[in-house]
């Protein structure tokens, strides 16, 4: 039996300790061993099984192995006064005296270690699932042994079976393509060799089959060392990448084609940054203002632009800049090397980032330098020659007119009629002239508008009134309808003649005859309607999209025998879209047919309407219709 003082001593040690005599009971317990098992008072009485997870003191004792008096019982349950149960680690220690055999135990509660160790089992355990689910499989190779270990997902990679009796490093290397087996060695090698902790590699392998060529990523991340500073061990992982590289060379490919369309490209092309420094430019550009990509760069586009350019295009660009649009296209003037202007047409395109934000700006330089002196000599020789006609056709005209108009004269039947036709291929030669010569001032942009407040039902009578003989040509009649005394709009009242007439002398030509034309003036919140709608064959399928191109005709023979250039609704629609307006159509084959432009209103009264009274009857009904 201990003395009185070690007792004393026992009592106040801070670890749980306990000694069991040779019955099994427990002989001693400090108030720390008493509190891990859950007793306010002393243990001493207590069988050790009633306390440890242990059949009787002889399978305590069996824990120690002769000679040893000692051993470390690593975990064992223990029980606590409550029912419970508390994880120990115990150092026990046997000794013999008098009254037989005799042991002591000093306790350590492991119940936050088991914890620790179950929450770490649970995140590899959830390590493990994510690995897999990665399908990233997992090596440690041994240098020293040149032994390799892989897990499941690895030999999954490689189609390997977990019961292919296969040496797995063999099989790496029969695997690996020829060209790559050095760069696939290099990861593990630089770590081996202590040259770098980390490191990483890109390798073909070729598949089970042997059919095809997939792409493997390896990275390299732990490595263990021996006492002697060796190297005994390194971990690292591998994962298909077949697919990514799939993408990287194919954006690759993409890249180089961009690349090339963009060098090779016989048209200019330039990416610009934000804040307007040139980023990559390419030849055709360069040699189009007479510069090298050296000195092209060292210039702001500010210094290449001319300056009739120069405000339109920084408000443009600045716009772009901001995000507030997209794209534009311009007619841009450039100031050559040598000082000469060369004019392009200019499509500028904002690219955004992934986030949305504005990254850089694509813009393609089409040269019109060439093509603009080839207009202007067009332009002046189509003047030049239509004037040369039109001032010897006027005599022309003015002649036949006077001879028509003799009385005294005693002119055949046979000549009056040779006369009359005279007359009407000369306005039609005269009608086609003036067509030329305004679809001229259209394309270069000098057709000049005289707009101002009209009244528009008073001048769509005096177009019915001057088209009168095209309808009695082709028998056919006009009505105007319109629910308005007056209607002002904002016109140019010579080109809205113009408008009407083409209107209402293809409305006639291409009418049923003995049918009536309606022209109807319809009112609108900011604009009024005009239209006129016919009976006939209507507009072809085919033909509809060409209809307001210029020299656009339906049916060769059949517009010829109705004469006619193929400008009318051309120049007409340039005119009314001039004018602020829209113009269109709608047909119904073997039925109706409306052409119709919309004018802008104009409040002014400062014209007044022209009073056709005297000249047109009016029925005084609530809706206006006048027949011609």
């Amino acid at each position: 039996m201990p003395n009185e003082p070690v007792l004393k001593a026992f009592r106040h040690i801070r670890v749980p300790v306990m000694t069991i005599d040779a019955s099994g009971k427990i002989s001693h317990s400090n108030a720390a061993a008493d509190s891990l098992f859950g007793y306010t008072q002393s243990m001493m009485g207590l069988t050790v099984s009633e306390v440890i997870d242990v059949q009787s003191v002889d399978a305590l004792n069996s824990y120690i192995h002769p000679p040893e008096i000692d051993a470390n019982i690593q975990l064992i349950m223990g029980k606590t006064s409550a029912g419970g149960e508390v994880p120990l680690a115990i150092h026990l220690t046997a000794w013999r005296d008098e009254d037989g055999l005799q042991h002591a135990m000093i306790l350590r509660n492991l119940t936050e270690i088991v914890k620790k160790e179950k929450a770490t089992s649970i995140e590899l355990k959830r390590a493990n699932t994510a690995i897999n689910s990665a399908q990233i499989g997992v090596f440690e190779y041994f240098p020293i042994e040149d032994r390799a270990v892989v897990s499941g997902m690895w030999r999954k990679l490689m189609e390997l079976d977990r019961e292919d009796p296969v040496d797995t490093q063999v099989e790496w290397r029969s695997r690996v393509h020829p060209d790559d087996l050095s760069t696939a060695l290099k990861a593990v090698r630089i770590c081996v060799d202590g040259e770098q902790e980390k490191a990483s590699s890109e390798y073909r392998i070729l598949s089970k089959d042997g059919k095809q060529w997939r792409w493997m990523q390896v990275n390299v991340a732990g490595t263990t060392k021996n006492n002697a500073g060796q190297i005994t061990s390194v971990i690292g992982s591998m994962s298909d990448i077949s697919k990514r590289k799939e993408i990287e060379f194919s954006l690759r490919d993409s890249n180089e084609q961009f690349r090339s369309a963009f060098e090779n490209s016989p048209i200019g092309h330039v990416i610009f940054g934000i804040d307007g420094t040139w980023w990559r430019v390419n030849t055709a550009l360069c040699e189009a203002l007479g510069y090298t990509k050296e000195e092209i760069v060292l210039k702001t586009a500010a210094d290449l632009t001319h300056p009739e350019s120069m405000q339109r295009s920084s408000e443009q660009f600045a716009k772009l800049g901001r995000g507030e649009i997209d794209n534009y296209i311009e007619d841009r003037g450039y100031i050559r090397s040598d000082g000469s202007t060369m004019w392009a047409k200019v499509t500028v395109s904002l690219v955004r980032d992934t986030s949305g934000r504005p990254n850089h700006i694509l813009c393609q330089v089409m040269d019109l330098t060439e093509q603009r002196r080839l207009s202007a000599m067009k332009g002046e020789f189509v003047a030049t020659i239509s004037h040369e006609l039109r001032t010897p056709l006027t005599s022309v005209l003015g002649s036949i007119q006077l001879i028509r108009a003799l009385k005294d004269e005693n002119l055949s039947d046979k000549v009056q009629r040779l006369l009359a036709i005279a007359h009407q291929n000369g306005d039609r030669l005269y009608s086609l002239i003036n067509d030329i010569l305004d679809f001229e001032k259209f394309s270069v942009n000098q057709m000049d508008l005289s707009l101002d407040g009209y009244d528009i039902i008073s001048q769509t009578k005096d177009a019915i009134l001057a088209n009168t003989h095209i309808a009695n040509s082709f028998n056919v009649q006009y009505q105007l309808v319109s629910d308005m005394g007056d209607a002002f709009g904002k016109i140019d009242p010579k080109r809205f003649q113009q408008v009407m007439n083409n209107l209402l002398t293809n409305a006639a030509k291409f009418a049923y005859p003995n049918t009536n034309i309606l022209i109807r003036i319809d009112d609108f919140e900011a604009f009024h309607k005009v239209s006129v709608t016919n009976e006939g064959e209507g507009v072809p399928h085919a033909f509809r999209d060409q209809i307001f191109l210029p020299f656009s005709q339906a049916k060769e023979a059949d517009t010829r025998s109705r004469g006619g250039s193929g400008l009318g609704l051309a120049i007409s629609k340039q005119i009314v879209e001039l004018s602020g307006g829209t113009i269109g159509f709608y047909s119904t084959i073997a039925d109706k047919t409306s052409f119709w432009f919309t004018v802008l209103k104009e409040p002014s009264l400062e014209h007044k309407p022209v009073d056709h009274s005297d000249r047109m009857p009016k029925s005084l009904t609530e809706r206006q219709r006048i027949t011609f």
